[in-house]
C-alpha cells in the first residue's frame, strides 16, 4: 500500500462527507422548491450552512466509536449483523444530525436527527460491505476508499436532488 488509512480515519472521513454533503443537497432541494431566488434571507442561508458544517464535523468526531462497535458485532450471524449495522448507522447519523440541527432551533434538531438517522442507517451498511472487501487488516488504500465514500455520498445527494 502506498497511502493507507486506518479504520478510524476512514470512518471519520466518511462521517465528514456524509454529514455535510447530503444536508446541503436537502437544503438546496427545499430552497429550490419553496422559495423564489430573490426572497431567500441571508440569515437563513447562514444558519443552514452552519448546520451542515457542524453536522459534518460531528460525523467526523463521532466516527471514532464506529470501528469498535463494528468489531463487537463481527462475530454475530449475518442477519443480526445487518440489523446491528443499520442500528449503528442510525445512531451515528442521528447524533450528527441532532448536533448540526441545534443551529435550527429545537424543531430543526429533531428533524435533522431523524433525517440523519435514516441517512446513516442506509449508508453505513453499504460502506461496511465495500470497506470489508477492500481492506487489508485495519487499513485501506486511500485510492480505493475515496471512490467508495464519494460514490455513496454523491449517489445519495443525487437521489435527494432528483426525487
Amino acid at each position: 500500500m502506498t497511502c493507507p488509512i486506518d479504520l478510524r480515519k476512514a470512518y471519520a472521513y466518511f462521517g465528514l462527507m456524509i454529514g455535510s454533503l447530503p444536508p446541503f443537497a436537502l437544503v438546496l432541494r427545499i430552497i429550490g422548491e419553496t422559495m423564489p431566488a430573490d426572497r431567500i434571507p441571508l440569515m437563513f442561508l447562514l444558519l443552514l450552512t452552519a448546520a451542515g458544517i457542524v453536522t459534518g464535523v460531528a460525523g467526523y468526531a463521532s466516527a471514532r466509536f464506529i470501528p469498535s462497535a463494528l468489531d463487537r458485532i463481527s462475530n454475530f450471524r449475518l442477519p443480526n449483523r445487518v440489523a446491528l449495522l443499520t442500528l449503528i448507522g442510525f445512531a451515528w447519523g442521528a447524533v450528527s444530525g441532532v448536533v448540526g440541527g441545534l443551529f435550527l432551533f429545537i424543531v430543526g434538531a429533531i428533524f435533522a436527527g431523524i433525517v440523519g438517522g435514516i441517512i446513516g442507517a442506509v449508508t453505513v451498511p453499504i460502506l461496511v460491505v465495500f470497506h470489508s472487501a477492500l481492506r487489508r487488516g485495519d487499513f485501506i488504500e486511500i485510492k480505493h476508499f475515496l471512490p467508495i465514500a464519494f460514490g455513496i455520498t454523491l449517489s445519495l445527494c443525487s437521489f435527494i436532488l432528483s426525487s
